[in-house]
Order: C-alpha cells, then structure tokens, then sequence
C-alpha cells in the first residue's frame, strides 16, 4: 500500500487511481448527483451555468467530464484547453485541432528536407563537362 496526498484536500490517504481521499470522493460523488439532477432539466448548459445552478466548483466539473462521469443528454459547453473557446466534446476545439495538425506536418516536412543528402563541398574543384566547351573544340 502506497499512501499519498490527496489532489484536493492534500489530506494523507491510501493511494487509488481518482487521486482523492476518500472524504473527497464522496464530496465528488455527491457533486456529480447534483449535476446529474441539473442536468435532467437543461438540454444545453454551459459550464459556468451547471456552476452557478449548483455550487460545485469549476475543477470538479471539469474532472468529471474528462472522466466521463457525467453521461446526460444534455450538450456541455466547456473551454477548450488551448484557446478557452466553448466546445462540447473533447479537449481542444476543431481551430486548435488543425493549428496542431498543420504544425506536425510542418515538422515532418522540415525533418524530410533536413534528412536529404547534401552535395559534398570541400573546396575541391571537380571537372566538369559542359556542351559549350565540347562544341568550341570542334
């Protein structure tokens, strides 16, 4: 058994993959009903409205939707990670999506042309054969 702080609270606890004293636990356990219940009454909610209809603090909400512990009908506006946009899946918006995508490409694309063989260049002249040297020889 490995004991370990709690990532709320910082109470000293028997280590479990939530991360959360057990105090904690039902804490969050306890919120996810109350925004199971809000829930049942909005088709659409924001974070900010599920909130302010309930009490339970922004960070909770937001670790139950990355864990997938809030399942309702319901469309859940949340901001996006990288730019604070209002998205309803995921955790990104589609803009960040692609920004990152293009800049992977943009990457692969540099590292192939970085990784192509160069001609050697010591100084050395070599010789060379031009047509208009062998057409002034004639």
């Amino acid at each position: 058994m490995k004991l370990a702080n709690c990532n709320q609270c910082g109470a000293v606890y028997v280590e479990n993959p939530q991360g959360l004293c057990l105090n904690c636990l039902r804490e969050e356990e306890e919120a996810e009903d109350k925004v199971a219940g809000f829930l049942r009454e909005k088709d659409r909610a924001s974070l900010e409205d599920i909130h302010q209809g309930t009490g339970v603090k922004y960070k909770i909400i937001l670790r139950m939707l990355k864990r997938g512990r809030i399942s309702s009908n319901a469309v859940i506006e949340y901001p996006c990670e990288t730019c604070g946009s209002l998205i309803s899946e995921g955790r990104i918006c589609e803009n960040c999506s692609n920004n990152i995508t293009q800049q992977i490409k943009h990457e692969e694309w540099r590292r192939q042309v970085d990784t192509k063989p160069k001609p050697k260049d010591d100084g050395k002249v070599r010789p060379r054969l031009h047509i208009k040297d062998l057409l002034d020889n004639k």
